[in-house]
Order: structure tokens, then C-alpha cells, then sequence
């Protein structure tokens, strides 16, 4: 991943699993929703957002896929890691987890005049932490029909650009996850991506021998990080070509789709402790607290806030 800046994992769900998640977006999003006309999304192509929210199969199986959390884990270096830590639905300690003295992150920092002053820690950009947790960025089904050409290749750090440009060796602070909902292949469409792009200058333009394709089959995944340039294939069939595409940023950056819209409380509280964290109703110690309510899932009675 780090390499290439990308990864194929194969067969990672079984296929009947992303047929049900399929299905489960049918149920409850009208074709004429799906239609999209936009210059990433042409006429011709299907597009659904907030997957979690009509799709519980899909927040419960892949959204929180235990192997797409560790490799989320290793790629964004959280102070709680997601993957394995159980969820406390119920944890209300006022003192839990304080951005002070003890944490080996912060330190309150005295001069001569005992003027005392906390004092940020600087932390090794390999090691971490670089956030405290991570939160759902976008979740979209993308399908693409045939009749449209391939994809402009982009990068995903573009979303946030020019208020955070490239530096090099930066902390990587988007991992994106392409779930294939049928079979990809060349000919069908299936998402391309330039390997070891992650590394290049902006202005460098990808030749056509430097793109590789994701093909892989129904119930596999794709992943990629926020500097490599990917994009959707052209399809020459006429059947669809299905993926379920999702991704990850720090808890400190604003989240691309807004998934308290998309996602209310009154869906949000059905979900699991995990899903509900991962889509953001939760809160470090310092961001998106509310007084009263539990850090680790804001839908409860609690308390945790700073004030």
C-alpha cells in the first residue's frame, strides 16, 4: 500500500453479500435518485449516496470490514485504533482520555515566572498518532454504464486543496476503499489507478503504460491513498459495472459528504458502536463534543466534554 500507493484485496466478502447490499439499495432509493449528471459522473451512470443510510448490510459487513479497519489503521496512525478496540457505548468518565499531562502527547510546561503552559508534543509522522480517531468520508455507489468514456484521473486530496497542499512526506489523511459489487474487469469498466503516483509532483501527467486496472472479482476491494491518481474505466458491455466506494479521514478534517444529514440520529442509533463511530457520532477530546452526551457515541447520555 505505502509502495504502490494502492492494494487489491481479493475476494475479501463473499459475492451473495454485495448482491444483498445491492438489493437493499433498490428497496429503498427510486431509479430516477440514481441518475447523475456531472463532470465526474456523466449521464448514463448510476450514482447513490449515504450507503449506511439505506443499506444497513453495507455499514455492518463493509464499511467496518475488520481487514479494510487495520490497513485504515496502519495508513492514518489513530490514537485509538479501530480495527480491534471494543466500543463502550456507555463510557462516561469525565476524566477519560484528557488532552493534558500524561498522555505522552501533551505537557503543561512551567518557566521561571511559574507561568504554566500547555505544550503539544510533537509526535515521529511514521509512528503517530495523527489523529485521534478516524470518520467516514463519503460512501457512494458508483455504477458505470456503458457509452461513456473513462474517467478523468484524479486524486482525492483534491477535495481539499489548496487549504491543504503537498508537502513532501506529509501524513497520509485519506484512504479510500472500492468494493467490487460485480466482477471488474477491463472491458466492464473496472477503476483505473497509477501506481506509485502517490509519490509524484502535481504536475506530472500519467502516460497510458504507467495505468493499471483494478480487475477483480465480485466481493473483492480495492484501496488507495489520498495522492494516487485513480478514475473509472470506460465500459464496452452493456451490462453494469457496480462498486460500492467509501473513505476515511481524520477526525479533524470536515467530512467530504455530510453524513449527519444523510445519516440522522434516528438511523444512526440503530447501527452498531463501531458504524455510529465511523460515521462520526462520537467525539475526541477536543472535536465534536457535545456537553452532556458520551464521547464514544453522542446519540446517549454522558459526559466526557471538556466544558
Amino acid at each position: 500500500m505505502k509502495r504502490e500507493g494502492g492494494v487489491i484485496l481479493q475476494n475479501l466478502a463473499p459475492p451473495d453479500l454485495l448482491d444483498s447490499v445491492y438489493e437493499e439499495i433498490q428497496e429503498n432509493v427510486p431509479e430516477a435518485a440514481q441518475k447523475s449528471s456531472t463532470h465526474l459522473w456523466p449521464d448514463g451512470n448510476r450514482t447513490v449516496g449515504a450507503l449506511a443510510a439505506v443499506s444497513s448490510i453495507f455499514a455492518e459487513e463493509l464499511l467496518i470490514h475488520p481487514k479494510v479497519l487495520e490497513i485504515v489503521d496502519a495508513m492514518l496512525l489513530p490514537k485509538r485504533t479501530m480495527a480491534l478496540q471494543p466500543i463502550d457505548d456507555a463510557s462516561n468518565s469525565p476524566q477519560a482520555d484528557r488532552p493534558t499531562v500524561g498522555d505522552g502527547l501533551w505537557a503543561i510546561t512551567e518557566n521561571e515566572q511559574k507561568s504554566s503552559q500547555l505544550v503539544w508534543q510533537v509526535s515521529d509522522p511514521d509512528r503517530g498518532p495523527n489523529c485521534d480517531h478516524y470518520n467516514l468520508g463519503a460512501s457512494v455507489m458508483l455504477e458505470v454504464r456503458e457509452g461513456n468514456e473513462n474517467q478523468v484521473l484524479h486524486r482525492e486530496n483534491a477535495i481539499y486543496q489548496p487549504y491543504i497542499g503537498y508537502i513532501p512526506k506529509m501524513r497520509e489523511f485519506v484512504v479510500s476503499v472500492m468494493w467490487a459489487a460485480t466482477d471488474f474487469s477491463e472491458e466492464n469498466g473496472a477503476t483505473r489507478l497509477v501506481p506509485g503516483s502517490h509519490t509524484w509532483s502535481e504536475d506530472r501527467i500519467a502516460k497510458e503504460n504507467e495505468i493499471a486496472q483494478a480487475v477483480m472479482p465480485k466481493g473483492s476491494a480495492v484501496m488507495w491513498l489520498s495522492r494516487t491518481l485513480h478514475g473509472a474505466g470506460k465500459s464496452r458491455l452493456s451490462e453494469r459495472r457496480t462498486g460500492f466506494f467509501h473513505s476515511f479521514i481524520p477526525d479533524w478534517l470536515r467530512q467530504e459528504e455530510n453524513q449527519y444529514l444523510s445519516i440522522p440520529p434516528e438511523i444512526a442509533e440503530k447501527l452498531s458502536g463501531r458504524a455510529k463511530q465511523v460515521i462520526g457520532y462520537s467525539s475526541s477530546n477536543s472535536l465534536g463534543w457535545v456537553k452532556g452526551r458520551a464521547k464514544e457515541n453522542l446519540l446517549v447520555e454522558g459526559s466526557g466534554a471538556p466544558i
